[in-house]
């Protein structure tokens, strides 16, 4: 997506303005000195540029010195924060329907961040991957999103709700202590993939105040927002689609178009439209994400597995066939550069 084109909603910046404000700050002279004009924050479907967003985060996380300020902006959540998303959770029937919608329409939420859901036997595992255009986000964005989630399933279900796993991709903080009080699982930090792992019995649990109906309008209304809102980007709802699929299994036409609610050849059709093929946006994709884990410092085997190749030598004649180099020198690189 074009930079300058990401954005995220307001509700997202309230929350950090009024964990600012908690905290003492004057939140309203870091959005004047950053240009965010502070009357958006009023209400409605408004939305602020990735890069004012940065901004934010940034200053806030200097004048605050917190190491646990992503839990703090996650306190200040609520429904509202993420519009018509938020509303769709609390009317949902229960907090495994809720989730399965929130990743859905992510894209509403920030520009920045897609999440996909897996279920399992007996778990359901929310992954996320963030993409600010720039430099990557500072570990407090992430801390927030996850604790976002976690705190505002709680609220819904106005009860408890018990992880059996967090895995954060960035280091430790000095706060580990408190991120383990809060999520009340064990967490892993430095992982592969950044992601909430629960037990399913948990999520099936009804919400009261659930009302199908009134989220059946409410989804209608998000699809519609979010039709919009990737006009003439049809691509990228492709590319989050096939993040969602990775690594349990390498993306298809028929497992994308029946998660897009099309056929293959409309799939295939509107992708032609916007200039690319399905093959395209997976090698695109899967470079991308190639780059990023090696810089990281993941093994060629992790790389391998999370792009879903089935061994190191597929990966990296295919690493050796978009870039002409093999995956090993870039890790040097990076090595080097630290």
């Amino acid at each position: 997506m074009d930079d300058a084109r990401r954005s995220a909603l307001t509700g997202w910046v309230l929350a950090i303005v009024r964990a600012m404000q908690v905290r003492g700050i004057d939140a309203d002279a870091v959005l004047a000195e950053i240009g965010m004009d502070a009357s958006r924050l009023e209400g409605g479907y408004s939305r602020y540029s990735q890069d004012q967003l940065s901004q934010l985060w940034k200053r806030a996380a200097t004048l605050t010195g917190d190491p646990c300020f992503g839990l703090r902006v996650a306190e200040q959540v609520r429904p509202s924060s993420f519009h018509v998303v938020g509303y769709l959770m609390m009317c949902s029937s229960n907090l495994l329907r809720s989730l399965q919608r929130f990743t859905r329409f992510t894209r509403l939420i920030s520009d920045s961040a897609t999440a996909g859901l897996v279920e399992t036997s007996g778990q359901v595992i929310v992954e996320f991957h963030f993409d600010t255009g720039g430099e990557p986000p500072i570990y407090q964005t992430v801390d927030t999103v996850l604790a976002s989630v976690v705190n505002l399933l709680r609220w819904i279900a106005q009860d408890e709700l018990p992880l059996a796993k967090v895995c954060f991709s960035h280091a430790s903080t000095d706060a580990q202590d408190e991120f383990a009080q809060f999520f009340g699982c064990p967490i892993s930090y430095d992982a592969p993939r950044t992601r909430l792992t629960f037990e399913k019995a948990d999520l099936l649990r009804p919400i009261m105040s659930s009302d199908e109906e009134l989220a059946s309008m409410l989804e209608s209304a998000a699809q519609r927002f979010l039709e919009q809102r990737m006009a003439g980007r049809f691509a990228i709802r492709v590319r989050d689609l096939m993040i969602a699929q990775l690594p349990d299994e390498v993306p298809t036409k028929a497992r994308t178009a029946k998660l897009l609610g099309m056929t293959e050849r409309t799939l295939l059709r509107r992708l032609k439209d916007e200039g690319t093929t399905f093959a395209e946006v997976l090698k695109q994709l899967r470079e991308e994400l190639a780059f990023r884990y090696l810089r990281r410092g993941l093994s060629l085997s992790e790389v391998a597995y999370l792009l879903g190749f089935s061994d190191n030598g597929t990966f990296s004649r295919a690493f050796k066939d978009w870039t002409g180099r093999r995956p090993s020198t870039v890790t040097n690189e990076f090595a080097g550069a630290g």
